[in-house]
């Protein structure tokens, strides 16, 4: 009965305070690459009963990659993607310009939640997994997005739809405001150009094709990662952004930070608007982050906007950051929780 009433008390405490179990841990089943099990070599191994299918597929993809070998890489395409006229010269391009030996990953989903169903089968059950996430190199870091079908799609113009039916790896620059102009239009053709315009400006026009439900197109677009950072800044285990150092050594101490009135709007505008970033994000306005006086952690600061006059400033949390350690393993102090009255 005491554990019981320990365990109600718990979930209250999450619900007041608006978080979920979910903010607090990785998605069940969520791994690094390092720790997934049993990969698949090739995509006639995977059968839709399976557990870990994505992670499984993913992994199975990435040793091939790691190992510069082709004609695995090939084993883990859909045969949608293979009948491509672009794809093995895509194949080439992607190995050919991946630097190292992966190290690690950042957290690869489950199948709960990379799992996205489509059913044009009247037979079976039809699953689609759609994720993204960044790869560690001992020479480079990059972003990888990746989709797979489990299931046959008999009615996509006779193609298998099983295995990878999306292969896209870039460097962080590239990655980092990287906008896509699909050429898709309902009711058109299936197959299409989308243009795909990346951080440093450049330009690159993909091959398309819909396969079922599935667009299935293989992209590579190296620069240089340096001078940016993958960082989980949310409460969110795979909410990572790319981060855009800025090379300053502005800097705020913990002291200072704590004798900051948070209820005088101007004084925290002054205080915040007066420093340079460590690093700037592509997603979030809101979000900023500082460096922390003689401390490789760094000042986490999120509040409603950073303008100005603007009469609904209002910082939302401070809280120091450990951005070396994965999600889960970041030790975080709160210095200052805004909470509504």
């Amino acid at each position: 009965m005491k554990a019981l009433k320990l365990m109600i008390l718990f979930i209250s405490v999450l619900f007041l305070t608006g978080c979920s179990l979910s903010d607090l841990v990785p998605e069940p089943g969520s791994q690094p690459y390092s720790k997934i099990e049993n990969p698949y070599t090739d995509k006639a191994e995977i059968d839709n009963n399976d557990e870990n299918i994505y992670k499984r597929t993913v992994a199975g993809t990435l040793k091939y990659i790691d190992d510069g070998d082709k004609a695995g890489l090939k084993k883990m395409l859909c045969k949608g993607l293979l009948d491509m006229d672009d794809t093995d010269a895509g194949i080439d391009a992607l190995l050919d310009g991946f630097k190292g030996d992966i190290t690690d990953t950042t957290y690869i989903s489950g199948d709960l939640e990379a799992r996205k169903t489509a059913q044009w089968s009247t037979t079976e059950a039809v699953a689609c997994y759609e994720s993204e996430f960044y790869v560690y190199t001992d020479k480079e870091t990059y972003y990888v997005k990746l989709d797979m079908c489990s299931v046959n799609d008999r009615e996509a113009d006779g193609k298998d739809s099983v295995g990878v039916t999306r292969l896209h790896v870039t460097t962080l620059d590239k990655r980092y405001g990287m906008k896509v102009e699909s050429g898709f239009e309902d009711g058109g053709a299936t197959e299409f150009i989308d243009i795909y315009t990346f951080g440093d400006g450049t330009t690159k026009d993909v091959n398309t094709k819909i396969v079922g439900v599935n667009k299935c197109s293989i992209l590579s677009e190296y620069g240089n990662s340096n001078g940016y950072e993958v960082l989980n800044t949310s409460n969110v285990w795979s909410d990572n952004d790319v981060w855009k150092l800025t090379g300053t050594t502005d800097s705020i101490s913990l002291e200072d930070l704590k004798e900051i009135d948070y209820t005088d709007e101007a004084a925290v505008r002054n205080v915040f608007n007066s420093m340079e970033q460590y690093a700037t994000s592509e997603e979030d306005t809101h979000c900023k982050l500082y460096n922390l006086t003689d401390s490789d952690k760094k000042v986490h600061v999120y509040s409603d906007n950073y303008y100005d006059g603007d009469d609904s400033y209002r910082v939302k949390f401070v809280q120091i950051i450990d951005i070396s350690e994965l999600f889960d393993k970041q030790d975080r102090e709160y210095v200052y929780n805004y909470k509504e009255e």
